[in-house]
């Protein structure tokens, strides 16, 4: 989100997200499995992956969240507060690879007058090959002195 978006006015239907470029390596990718306590073989053994039919070692789902989910809260900002993600895993993650992140505003809906709910969708790429689709619903304050997402009550939060 540009600084004119932060926190004055919810971002529009269209508005693009900065392109983001990680670059995958093995370590990535063990470290996130093992964060995420995923310990089947095909995420950290090379010589397993590939008796399961793969090139090398693949990301897993929890480290793909967890980068997504980073990649919407670069954007925008600490007040942001995702609510729903999805996304389909099309294409192995593998090391050695740069994965570029890309999305845009699908839908902006409001709440109470005080939260804007935003939908994004993104892709996650390398090169013309689609990895993974994902959609993130989050919530962002609708104006600048409107109440914080995070301190939504329960019965308040509808992602």
């Amino acid at each position: 989100m540009n600084e004119t978006m932060r926190g004055t006015i919810a971002p529009q239907v269209g508005d693009r997200l900065p392109e983001l470029v990680i670059r995958i390596t093995r370590k990535l990718i063990i470290a996130g499995a093992t964060a995420s306590r995923d310990w089947q073989p095909q995420h950290h053994d090379k010589d397993a992956a590939q008796t399961a039919g793969l090139s090398d070692i693949i990301m897993n789902n929890y480290t793909q969240a967890g980068l997504i989910s980073r990649y919407v809260t670069d954007w925008s900002g600490p007040i942001g507060r995702i609510g729903r993600l999805k996304f389909a895993m099309r294409r192995p993650i593998y090391p050695d690879r740069d994965v570029r992140f890309g999305g845009s505003v699908v839908a902006v809906d409001g709440d109470d007058g005080q939260i804007s709910w935003v939908k994004v969708d993104i892709t996650l790429n390398d090169g013309d090959t689609l990895l993974t689709a994902a959609s993130v619903r989050f919530a962002l304050p609708a104006y600048i002195s409107a109440k914080s997402p995070w301190h939504c009550h329960p019965a308040e939060w509808r992602p």
